[in-house]
């Protein structure tokens, strides 16, 4: 793997990416390294074990989002060493591998991961190097930002698919010209299937389209700072609000993680959408990667959501959908629920025939 790691912008924190943003996005569970027959190895002495439990522990101890549990993870690391548990591990990748699984057994927390590089790992800075840069812009131009696709349906119902959230800068007026398109539609589709996460700010913006300006919408725990941050939704997200007398549905997948997920659980927690599909992905805590040694990192939850309606967050269990339901057929469930609330109020003998055909048709 390349010294970089974890790094990834919208999945996984990445170690420069996280730095850029004005809050890191939320990180996606990660299993611990499965890694392929051929992977850069190297060996490990016991003095590099030392190096690394010692480095892993005392960040623990200051970032791990919960103290007690760093405390306990700390001290059953140390008692490994203490004890030899580890002497025999003369590979940098078993020896990674088998810290995370010991992390696992104790806290059951899928995004604590220790990695190895077999290339030096560089200090993290603030600032992405050029040619991470570079790739994030591509990124963000093939994602057109994170809207994949918008459009009005038959029956004018809105459809907007999110591939992700972008940075604002990249996503924020392409989001407004989406929401003006759709502005005029009887009900609204936004569909996560495929949304792996991305900028809590712009998820954020996003949702301020659906509710009353300075709504509540999440409380962000740090534990480092023991600073609890508290979001509103903006009173002018860039373009005319969606009608809040006016239905929403939104789409998910286990597919559906990260900052797409703390969109669906606002939206639902609030009863602003009907949520549709099967459980997401369950990662709602938010890391940091963290460097331990020269060729040693490890990614470190270091807060988590908590919403300000169910005082809980989607951690473990995902989403829960109001409708749980295979999601390739979640899209057609959305249309005919819609065409369901509006048929009976169609005043058109001819549009209200048609729509108890698809109503028919979609059963």
């Amino acid at each position: 793997m390349s010294n970089l790691g974890l790094c990834t912008f919208f999945v996984a924190v990445g170690c420069a990416a996280a730095k850029i943003s004005s809050a890191a996005p939320i990180a996606k569970p990660v299993a611990p390294p499965a890694h392929e027959p051929g992977e850069p190895d190297g060996p490990i002495t016991a003095a590099d074990r030392d190096a690394v439990v010692e480095a892993l522990a005392t960040t623990l101890a200051h970032d791990y989002v919960f103290a007690d549990k760093a405390a306990r993870l700390g001290a059953a690391l140390r008692e490994h060493v203490h004890h030899g548990d580890y002497a025999n591990i003369v590979t940098a990748l078993a020896f990674a591998r088998r810290i995370t699984e010991d992390m696992a057994a104790l806290v059951h927390d899928k995004h604590l991961v220790v990695e190895y590089s077999d290339t030096p790992i560089e200090p993290f800075t603030d600032q992405l190097p050029p040619d991470l840069a570079a790739e994030e812009r591509a990124d963000q131009e093939y994602q057109n930002g994170g809207i994949f696709e918008v459009r009005r349906m038959r029956f004018n119902l809105g459809y907007v698919n999110f591939a992700a959230f972008g940075r604002v800068s990249a996503m924020s007026e392409k989001l407004a010209a989406a929401m003006r398109l759709v502005h005029d539609t009887q009900t609204l589709i936004v569909d996560l299937r495929g949304c792996h996460g991305g900028d809590p700010d712009m998820v954020t913006q996003a949702e301020s389209y659906l509710v009353a300006p300075n709504t509540h919408l999440l409380d962000m725990y740090t534990r480092a700072s023991n600073v609890t941050e508290h979001v509103y939704a903006k009173a002018d997200p860039g373009a005319p609000r969606y009608a809040l007398d006016k239905p929403v549905f939104v789409l998910i997948s286990d597919q559906t993680a990260s900052g797409c997920e703390a969109f669906a659980y606002a939206m639902q927690a609030q009863k602003r959408a009907t949520v549709i599909g099967s459980h997401s992905a369950g990662a709602a805590y938010f890391g940091d990667p963290h460097r331990l040694t020269a060729h040693f990192m490890a990614n470190i939850p270091i807060g988590r959501p908590i919403d300000p309606i169910t005082h809980g967050d989607w951690e473990g269990t995902g989403v829960v959908p109001a409708v749980v339901i295979d999601p390739s057929k979640a899209l057609d469930v959305a249309e005919r629920k819609s065409l369901e609330v509006l048929q009976p109020h169609e005043k058109l003998p001819r549009r209200k025939a048609d729509m108890l055909k698809r109503i028919a048709e979609l059963k």
